[in-house]
């Protein structure tokens, strides 16, 4: 999403918006209507979170959330009267290009919102908390101990900390040597100093590796490299033991027995359902 970010920033900056389409009106959400966009300049496209805020002028901010299966990116406008193959809205710009919110799932979960205002007018970006790149240790302490709870579960809180989902928590606590089932308020200074480097660490190298790939266009299959995420069973690349998972019902956590939980596996509570 930072890649994307920053691709679509470079390309955009200063093009005038000429014309506004809403191929599929449940995607578009809020009291404002994408018409409303037109005549607007981008003046910026940055992300929030798991959010990518495009700044349209003095007063309006488009906010689009893409959930797991939308892709945001430049593409050419319709040529005919049929709206283009899962598209879902779009802003046509003075180049002739259309930025382009797709939908790869039947769910449509993403969704674009167009706000009059700053981007701190829309109440999620409003609600988010702090960036993860560059949050000290005790930036970390505060956001993920106030109040306390599971490490796994609060990474992933947006209201905590800004856009870590499920894989780069799983990449940041095996980085740092951390236990994914732990207790926010029992970590020591040293594993709060860990997961601030191992984040800054695994999100820097992530976003470097992205850039090369991504630029003004999320493409429909998308890899990422990745140390634990996505390989249950296979070896740690730090120690080598087979790596472990526990099972929840749309997604799994993968972890390092040896060097995360001091050789404790955690059950499966999806494969123990099934051995009942």
């Amino acid at each position: 999403m930072e890649a994307l970010a920053r691709g679509l920033d470079a390309a955009l900056r200063g093009r005038r918006v000429v014309a506004a389409r809403t191929y599929s009106p449940a995607t578009v959400q809020g009291s404002v209507p994408l018409d409303a966009a037109v005549g607007a300049v981008v003046e910026g496209v940055e992300r929030r979170g798991k959010l990518i805020v495009m700044r349209l002028g003095p007063r309006l901010t488009l906010v689009t959330h893409l959930m797991q299966a939308g892709r945001l990116g430049l593409a050419s406008p319709p040529s005919g009267s049929r709206p283009p193959r899962r598209a879902c809205a779009g802003l046509e710009l003075d180049d002739g290009r259309e930025v382009r919110l797709r939908e790869l799932s039947t769910t449509h979960r993403a969704w674009m919102r167009l706000v009059e205002g700053p981007p701190e007018d829309d109440p999620a970006v409003a609600a988010l908390g702090p960036e993860p790149l560059g949050l000290t240790a005790d930036g970390w302490r505060r956001a993920l101990t106030e109040p306390p709870g599971v490490l796994h579960t609060a990474l992933r809180q947006g209201r905590r900390v800004a856009g870590v989902g499920r894989c780069y928590a799983s990449e940041i606590m095996w980085a740092a040597r951390l236990a994914p089932l732990a207790r926010t308020d029992r970590l020591d200074d040293a594993a709060w100093q860990r997961l601030a480097t191992a984040a800054d660490r695994v999100l820097a190298d992530a976003v470097e590796r992205e850039e090369r790939t991504v630029t003004t266009d999320l493409p429909d299959k998308h890899t990422r490299v990745t140390a634990v995420h996505g390989h249950h069973g296979e070896p740690c690349l730090r120690c080598g033991t087979a790596l472990a998972r526990v099972g929840f019902r749309d997604y799994e956590l993968v972890y390092c027995p040896a060097c995360q939980t001091d050789g404790k596996r955690y059950s499966d509570r999806r494969m123990d359902r099934l051995l009942r």
